[in-house]
């Protein structure tokens, strides 16, 4: 499906009725890493209707050279929701940069928020300025560099480089779920958004975010990429905020650990009902 904003052609999945749930994903990648992780849950759930796009210049969202910063990237999002989801109160789930914007949109009062899930959230922009972890307590299962090598793909190495847990049931899911984005993205647009907008105008009133309704966020223990301190000093003073770091995973956390993810996102669900 796509959404035309400003003559730009946003594609999205839509699945299921009801309370609508926007899921916005990592930089550089895909809705597919949204779906790959929340559908297993949705699915068995009634009332829930997910939206799974992709931001533009990734994926099969194609990119505009009027899309130079941060803030244009969120007033774009959220166009999104004035026309797919209009003033109804929706749920957000984003990861990472998507995250991000989402904070983003929560900031505006006008945009009527039920609550949000954030998982491994990008809270500092700037990437020297992140608080991350300096050690990391990695498991390899015996053989996993053999396997994925011998299917000789293109990207494997992007795996080695994110997991925490590198395991053969681990490696299928990244192949499935964040890998195919790569070949789509705009790498090219994506490298001068990053260098030239990444951050919002605002970011720094970001810390007095006025948000009374739930929000969890999720955060990876040896995330090296957006890190876990960063997020709570920012987020600590929201009153319904569930606050989680996981012990034993990094930037890929909903597939090394989805037991614990399923949880929290069930239990999210359950304080918004």
């Amino acid at each position: 499906m796509e959404c035309i904003i400003n003559n730009l052609p946003i594609y999205y999945e839509e699945y299921g009725k009801g309370k609508p749930v926007l899921c916005i994903h990592r930089f550089t990648e895909d809705h597919g890493l949204m779906k790959g992780c929340l559908e297993p849950i949705f699915k068995n759930l009634d009332g829930y209707r997910r939206i799974y796009l992709d931001m533009p210049g990734m994926g099969k969202t194609p990119s505009a050279d009027w899309i130079t910063n941060a803030d244009i990237m969120l007033d774009t999002l959220k166009k999104f929701v004035s026309q797919i989801i209009g003033d109804e109160g929706f749920l957000l789930v984003g990861a990472s940069y998507g995250a991000y914007m989402s904070l983003g949109m929560a900031y505006d009062a006008d945009i009527n928020i039920d609550g949000m899930f954030l998982f491994n959230p990008c809270t500092v922009p700037n990437y020297d300025e992140r608080n991350l972890p300096d050690d990391e307590d990695t498991f390899e299962e015996d053989g996993i560099e053999e396997f994925v090598e011998g299917e000789n793909i293109e990207g494997s190495d992007r795996f080695f480089d994110e997991a925490i847990v590198v395991t053969k049931i681990n490696w299928e899911r990244y192949k499935k779920e964040i890998l195919p984005a790569y070949s789509l993205t705009d790498m090219g647009f994506c490298e001068k958004y990053r260098a030239s907008g990444y951050a919002l105008s605002f970011h720094s009133k970001l810390k007095g975010l006025d948000f009374a309704k739930p929000i969890t966020v999720l955060t990876g223990r040896y995330d090296d990429s957006a890190g876990y301190e960063d997020s709570f000093n920012l987020l600590k003073h929201l009153p319904r905020l569930t606050f989680v770091t996981l012990e034993g995973v990094g930037p890929l956390m909903q597939i090394e650990n989805p037991n614990a993810f399923n949880f929290h996102l069930k239990d999210w669900l359950s304080k918004i009902n």
